[in-house]
């Protein structure tokens, strides 16, 4: 019996690893071919080495410490950066033969790698429970941190550089560590923190869930550099793309069809989601009720460790499985993330300027509709006003510009680039915005409700 104990604690291992692996790639990703995904299985066997030696190294000096600084110093930042550098060693190679959503897979999978390596290497030092819960819990942390970092920093790679471009990753690497850094300090500590390691799971899940939609929607960026653009530049298009469909379908009293929140179930997921949700209400039963049938038939396990493997646990994957590809983006798009306010905007020097409109606006630039065909490269300024304030003589450079004079239907364009970043602006059109989507929120969920 014990050695089916001990060879059981490596085996949930790896189970967990294939299963969340498994999960996403039937679910999402059809593209790049065996050779990829064995590549990202043995860069992630790569940075476990890595992170393990690098946490060795580190254990004595950080002995002392509290537990929190410990969780993050010897264990979320050696493996979250471990994982960084393979996935961005490897993606700089192919950049312009990869898109978002290879990116976010070959970092799922390295993650995955990551986490299968790590846990069987755990799994011969921790008590079969103990084992399993890391195994459980972790392998999907890893999975899903290494799929939000394979889609951060290829969008680094193929973003035009400038205005911070990597500021996004490194929020993001940051977001990483100190969600992995929790994760630590609650398995760690033990005790009742451990009941709440499915919420760190569940907001890694839906950040990643996020990703996933925008990978699906953005063009392949061979065929973006066929034009000349990068993602980043794609991103503030497709912005005003939709923004601009919306004004027109509105300002047409056009019916605008109404779009629900939630994607339609079908009866094998529902069934599945019923399944595991049941699975906690029958274990509370025993916990309640017979609790000395628990240690009498699961040798070793303790009360909370029953909880969070039996009824935590199961309701989590039930969430994973109700919530997968659930949340319709086209609600937040059209409901919440329509046009939040009118960006008005004069195109040129004081004297020769063109008035114009724009939708979207980034710390990197926007898109406007332009009649005059701006010279590419050439700095210029621009004047917006924006919700009654004037921002005047803002510099920017046309980098893109989108003409069609054999097609008189075709509304021109340019994409405008700020050389640097215009701080007072941005920070009034957050204000703006803001205020203005959380009461787009409101009144979305009040059609809901009524």
């Amino acid at each position: 019996m014990e050695n089916w104990i001990l060879l059981g604690k490596p085996i949930s291992a790896i189970l967990a690893a294939w299963f969340y692996w498994d999960f996403y790639r039937k679910t999402y990703y059809s593209g790049q071919g065996s050779t990829f995904t064995t590549l990202a299985f043995f860069y992630g066997m790569i940075a476990t080495g890595i992170a393990l030696a690098w946490e060795v190294g580190v254990f004595d000096l950080f002995q002392n410490y509290p537990i929190f600084s410990k969780a993050m110093l010897v264990g979320a930042i050696p493996e979250e950066t471990s994982k960084a550098i393979l996935i961005f060693l490897f993606l700089k190679q192919l950049k312009n033969s990869t898109n978002l959503a290879d990116g976010l897979y070959f970092g799922l999978t390295l993650g995955a790698s990551f986490g299968c390596i790590e846990n069987v290497f755990y799994s011969f030092k921790l008590d079969f429970w103990q084992g399993l819960l890391r195994a459980g819990t972790s392998l999907p942390l890893h999975t899903f941190s290494g799929g939000i970092l394979g889609f951060f920093i290829l969008k680094f790679l193929q973003s035009r550089r400038g205005n911070f471009s990597g500021l996004d990753l490194i929020f993001t690497f940051s977001f990483l560590v100190i969600l992995h850094g929790f994760y630590n300090f609650l398995l760690i500590q033990g005790g009742l923190g451990t009941v709440y390691i499915p919420l760190i799971l569940g907001l890694s899940f839906l950040t990643l869930e996020l990703l996933v939609v925008q990978a699906e929607v953005t063009l392949p960026f061979e065929l973006l550099q066929a034009e000349d653009l990068y993602v980043d530049d794609y991103s503030m298009i497709r912005k005003f793309s939709r923004y601009d469909s919306w004004l027109r379908a509105a300002q047409s009293r056009e019916n605008i069809k109404e779009i629900p929140l939630l994607r339609d179930l079908s009866t094998i997921r529902s069934f599945i989601s019923v399944l595991l949700f049941g699975v906690p209400i029958f274990c509370l039963n025993f916990y309640l009720f017979v609790p000395e049938w628990i240690p009498y038939y699961l040798a070793n396990i303790t009360s909370l460790e029953f909880i969070t493997l039996f009824m935590e646990y199961p309701a989590w994957l039930g969430f994973l499985f109700l919530l997968r590809g659930m949340i319709n983006p086209s609600f937040f798009r059209e409901r919440i993330l329509k046009i939040p306010l009118f960006l008005s905007v004069n195109l040129g020097p004081q004297g020769d300027e063109e008035p114009s409109l724009a939708y979207s606006l980034s710390r990197k630039g926007f898109y406007s509709p332009v009649i005059r065909e701006p010279e590419l490269n050439l700095e210029t300024t621009v004047s917006f006003y924006i919700a009654g304030r004037n921002f005047e003589k803002i510099p920017v450079v046309p980098v893109w510009k989108n003409f069609r004079p054999e097609d008189p239907n075709h509304e021109s364009g340019a994409l405008y680039r700020f050389p640097k970043i215009p701080w007072g602006l941005l920070a009034w059109r957050w204000f703006i915005r803001i205020k203005q989507q959380l009461r787009n929120t409101l009144d979305a969920f009040s059609v809901i409700k009524t």
